[in-house]
């Protein structure tokens, strides 16, 4: 049986994932051979549930599939040890825009995409003063798709440092 639930008490330490009584030979053969399709299907599987029962029936019809030992423990480990678990419900579906939208939406709004990138930059002595700033920036439009846009560019372009305030936080 399998148990994934919503538990903040687990620490999922080390990253590496253990490679459980198989040899270190096959497990770099099945890594090769299965990392990128269990991968796929744990996506596939978290943003098609809507459950945390859902989310592991997925990934007991996905071990089905497979047809050894060693590949179902191979994707198991993977499983266990991915961001996905523990399994948490999204708020809605996440927001698709094409990369030309994309960079539609943010050239019409270059002066508010360049005060946010001011105020990322800028030394606040709490993350609160920052976030409140950023926060009424993407308030002051009503079009969804632009604060998402501002949002992605932000976070991508400050992703390292946004993680390490998050680190910090903790």
């Amino acid at each position: 049986a399998i148990a994934l639930v919503e538990r903040d008490d687990v620490a999922k330490v080390p990253r590496a994932l253990p490679n459980i009584g198989i040899p270190d030979e096959t497990w770099d053969q099945l890594s090769k051979s299965y990392s990128d399709l269990v991968s796929g299907h744990l996506k596939m599987a978290f943003f098609k549930s809507r459950t945390a029962k859902e989310f592991a029936a997925e990934i007991l019809r996905f071990l089905d599939f497979l047809t050894t030992d060693e590949e179902r423990t191979y994707a198991l480990a993977r499983a266990l040890f991915s961001q996905y678990v523990p399994y948490r419900q999204l708020p809605g579906a996440p927001l698709h825009m094409s990369n030309a939208e994309f960079r539609q939406k943010l050239a019409s709004e270059r002066k508010r995409f360049e005060l946010i990138e001011y105020i990322i930059d800028l030394p606040f002595d709490e993350y609160t003063e920052r976030a409140s700033m950023l926060l009424q920036i993407l308030d002051d439009t009503n079009d969804k798709d632009v604060r998402v846009a501002l949002l992605a560019a932000a976070w991508s372009r400050h992703e390292d440092k946004i993680a390490r305030i998050m680190e910090k936080s903790k």
